[in-house]
């Protein structure tokens, strides 16, 4: 009985460890993501560089935050994850101003708040009468709003998030590109709950080559 008992374990194993390798052969560059024409430097080349390009009003990047946020808590400390949100035009651009107003008062639960906000509760979020008293939640007076979202910092975050943007071709969200070499989006072959799963795959790839 033992030796049967020791025989099943191993061919379970067998059979567990083939899923697995079955799984990650499936991702295919040109299908499930795409290589770059040209590397970018990436800002800490010790570690594997992922970006998420995302925008508060997309419905996708919406059901992919609380997966986004288990995702992030687990990754291990070779991995440099940080987000740029998209601006593509002035709506784009205010949420983006929401998004680095939450780094810039070291208040992360301005974002998933700001989710809500667009998403379940149908507010734009594009005006001073909507987004101040939603900052004055958090604390935050119309002086410092106004104050913040004209700063120097801020206009400079924008930019380097316009910059971004086109230095990556990004014209689709949510989109991923990890250590400067692939981009990860959703497509037909590949839904948006399966996109960290490609990161993954690509995170292993990099971090055979540290």
């Amino acid at each position: 009985m033992y030796q049967v008992s020791i025989k099943n374990i191993f061919l379970l194993s067998l059979i567990f460890f083939s899923f697995i390798s079955l799984a990650e052969e499936a991702f295919q560059a040109g299908k499930h993501y795409q290589v770059l024409a040209e590397p970018i430097a990436t800002r800490d080349p010790k570690k594997i560089e992922v970006i998420e390009f995302f925008w508060f009003g997309c419905g996708h990047c919406y059901s992919l935050e609380n997966q986004l946020n288990a995702w992030e808590k687990n990754i291990t400390e070779d991995v440099d994850f940080w987000r740029s949100p998209i601006t593509w035009n002035e709506m784009a651009k205010t949420h983006a101003k929401l998004f680095f107003a939450a780094e810039l008062l070291d208040k992360p639960e301005i974002i998933n708040s700001t989710f809500i906000a667009i998403h379940a509760n149908q507010s734009m979020m594009t005006s001073p009468r909507e987004i101040k008293p939603f900052f004055a939640s958090f604390g935050i007076s119309a002086d410092e709003y106004e104050k913040l979202f004209n700063s120097f910092g801020m206009k400079n975050k924008i930019r380097r998030a316009e910059t971004f943007g086109l230095k990556y071709d990004v014209r689709g969200v949510p989109a991923f590109i990890v250590n400067g070499k692939y981009k990860v989006s959703a497509s037909r072959n590949l839904g948006t709950n399966k996109l960290l799963d490609v990161v993954d795959y690509l995170i292993k790839l990099e971090e055979k080559k540290l």
